[in-house]
């Protein structure tokens, strides 16, 4: 049932991870950037944990491409607000 797969690049989602990643830039509209990057770092989280299932790799990697485009924006606007604190 689990087996030790490691995630790579060829295993992402790349029209997942662009959608995901216009849906972060509008989310931060939405949405405070730091409950961004926790949703974001929680479905990618639960991506790569379902990818370790033998059943469930395909829905795995494609939680894994949708949390990593909508960690980008997340990281990038609390980087910015965190520069902008200073």
């Amino acid at each position: 049932m689990w087996t030790v797969a490691k995630l790579e690049v060829e295993d992402l989602r790349w029209s997942w991870f662009a959608i995901a990643l216009g849906a972060g830039i509008l989310g931060l509209l939405v949405l405070p950037p730091i409950y961004l990057f926790f949703l974001a770092a929680m479905i990618g989280f639960v991506g790569m944990t379902m990818f370790s299932s033998r059943t469930h790799r395909a829905i795995g990697a494609t939680f894994a491409s949708i949390g990593l485009g909508m960690l980008i924006p997340a990281a990038a606007a609390l980087v910015l607000q965190g520069i902008n604190s200073l």
